[in-house]
């Protein structure tokens, strides 16, 4: 009896065949959706370092909410996250610094915010209005 060794090159890969492709937006999409729940994680975290240094629950309580809003990011619609993806491109700081302000802005509030939709619904609203400032700007 051989024994037959493998190695990277001699295994053969199966052969994979996708019914339905994933087209160039619904990849952007799922990017940008990993992409903003990540940044919505480190955001947690900086708010639980806060409770801790700060002993205020109120932060702690923060960031429950937030990673609550970061585990529904699949409610959050292609469209929507494409625009936050157009709007990254369009200038490297400007989402996370939407966010940022958007979470220092509500503080407080983040138990209101049942799910990542409407988190992020006011901050689509205002990148259509960076969006649209920049199209006058540029005609």
């Amino acid at each position: 009896m051989s024994r037959q060794v493998l190695t990277a090159s001699s295994r053969r890969l199966p052969d994979v065949i996708f019914r339905n492709p994933m087209t160039d937006a619904e990849t952007t999409a799922l990017v940008e959706r990993a992409r903003r729940s990540m940044t919505l994680v480190l955001f947690a975290a900086s708010r639980e370092i806060e409770a801790v240094r700060s002993s205020d629950h109120r932060h702690a309580e923060a960031a429950a909410s937030i990673k609550r809003i970061a585990a529904t990011m699949g409610m959050v619609s292609d469209d929507v996250l494409l625009k936050l993806a157009t709007a990254n491109q369009l200038s490297e700081r400007l989402l996370a610094l939407l966010i940022a302000t958007r979470l220092l802005e509500i503080g407080g509030v983040l138990p209101l915010y049942d799910d990542a939709k409407a988190f992020f619904q006011p901050l689509v609203e205002r990148v259509d209005q960076i969006l649209r400032r920049a199209r006058q700007h540029m005609h």
